[in-house]
């Protein structure tokens, strides 16, 4: 099942220039209850920008430059580790037990601008969204700067049924792909002298900025993990001669838009995550298409 996603209706490239040398710029008040919210840049062009509640900043970062704020990078996320510069390696990537910041709850006016105050803020999109108390949220910046705009994902945050398992959803971020929708494969990698589990499909035909909802059928483990178009049939999905081996899971080379399948992912007992998928399609650098798993929370 796939979770509700919210595309918001943005007013993009908007340019707005402060008419006066003000410097300050106000940030949120820090609450105590309200809604849990968590930003991503994945706008493939963007420069290090900043998210706004109601005029308020909500995402910050110390700057030694006068006239300049830092922002939130490409592939970073906030809260979470920031890198300034970007690589084709980079990833958003969660702080334990700080996934999230909180925002007091209610219909708040989003926008996203870039780090100059000086000399005037480029916005590059503004929506408004009901955010409710004690819920989860993902707002993800999506799209190039040029028409950049927010998508707003629920995150369905829930209490473990079972011990041994890992809570899993697909975020589908990535631009390009034909048809606009991809499947997601797993291929478990068992211990030494021990049977696999055959490899699957973990997620089926994902809308372009759409989101499975999280599930708790997936046993902790080691992964590989490969994305295709949907619907992409394999060309083989044979099981090992010897215990201690993976499936041999296999796609025909067009069908395949992000290959894991030489690098093992660890997923943890009792931990929630999103494979998170960005980029575009032909894209080259910091821009093509890649992915990684996000913790969303820790038991």
């Amino acid at each position: 099942m796939k979770a509700k996603s919210f595309l918001i209706t943005s007013i993009l490239s908007l340019v707005l220039f402060a008419a006066c040398e003000k410097s300050d710029i106000p940030d949120r008040i820090m609450v105590a209850e309200g809604a849990k919210v968590c930003f991503f840049n994945l706008s493939t062009d963007a420069p290090e920008i900043n998210l706004y509640f109601n005029d308020a900043r909500v995402t910050t970062q110390s700057s030694s430059v006068i006239g300049k704020l830092r922002g939130i990078p490409y592939r970073s996320s906030y809260p979470g580790a920031v890198t300034i510069i970007p690589t084709a390696a980079t990833t958003p990537t969660s702080y334990v037990g700080a996934e999230y910041f909180v925002t007091t709850a209610g219909n708040i006016n989003i926008s996203a601008k870039d780090t100059l105050f000086k000399a005037g803020h480029t916005t590059f999109f503004t929506a408004s969204f009901n955010f409710e108390k004690d819920k989860y949220y993902s707002v993800f910046a999506v799209e190039p700067k040029a028409a950049m705009l927010p998508v707003i994902i629920e995150d369905k945050i829930e209490a473990f049924t079972t011990k041994l398992k890992t809570k899993m959803r697909c975020v589908n971020m990535l631009s390009g792909v034909a048809g606009n929708k991809i499947d997601l494969w797993l291929i478990h990698q068992p211990a030494t002298g021990k049977p696999p589990m055959p490899a699957y499909k973990l997620s089926s035909g994902v809308d372009y900025k759409g989101a499975t909802q999280f599930t708790d059928t997936i046993s902790s483990g080691t992964y590989k993990w490969m994305v295709t178009k949907a619907g992409a049939v394999p060309t083989a999905n044979t099981p090992p001669a010897t215990l201690g081996n993976p499936y041999n899971l296999t796609f025909a080379a067009a069908d395949i838009v992000i290959n894991k399948a030489t690098t093992n992912t660890s997923l943890s007992q009792r931990t929630t995550y999103s494979f998170l998928l960005f980029g575009k399609v032909g894209g080259t650098g910091t821009a093509a298409p890649y992915g990684n798993i996000f913790r969303n929370r820790l038991n």
